[in-house]
């Protein structure tokens, strides 16, 4: 420990440094019987991606929705860990026998990009905007 640094256990800080704050919101709806939606906007990456995937896991399992909608239109930003959110609720959603697809939002490269980089586009079907997802159903 330096000088300039101060001492964490002082001051009661058990995570990184500086404590990160989350950059995003989460908001769940129920825009059609049997279907749930999960908003999220902000920038998605680490800090964050622990809340959607508990939301996402409590939303499951509460409401037990025929269909979860997990709408990414509102997101700037989708770092690893989010994607790593993305694909563990694909699971628990999978595992909760509820059928979950996604929402991009029309030309939003921060989603778009990653998704069909990685391959969640074969795994997730995803759809330009939240009008058109409930239309699929």
């Amino acid at each position: 420990m330096t000088a300039a640094e101060p001492d964490r256990r002082r001051l009661g800080h058990t995570g990184s440094w500086p404590e990160p704050h989350s950059r995003v919101s989460l908001r769940e709806h129920t825009p059609a019987p049997g279907v749930t939606v999960l908003d999220v906007i902000g920038e998605v990456d680490l800090a964050e991606a622990e809340a959607i995937r508990v939301r996402m896991s409590e939303m499951l399992h509460q409401t037990r929705p025929a269909r979860a909608l997990l709408d990414l239109s509102g997101v700037g930003f989708l770092g690893s860990h989010g994607l790593t959110a993305v694909v563990r609720s694909s699971r628990a959603a999978g595992e909760a026998g509820v059928r979950l697809d996604g929402v991009t939002g029309p030309d939003n490269r921060a989603v778009i990009r990653p998704v069909r980089m990685t391959g969640l586009d074969q795994v997730i079907t995803w759809y330009p905007d939240l009008d058109t997802a409930l239309a699929a159903c």
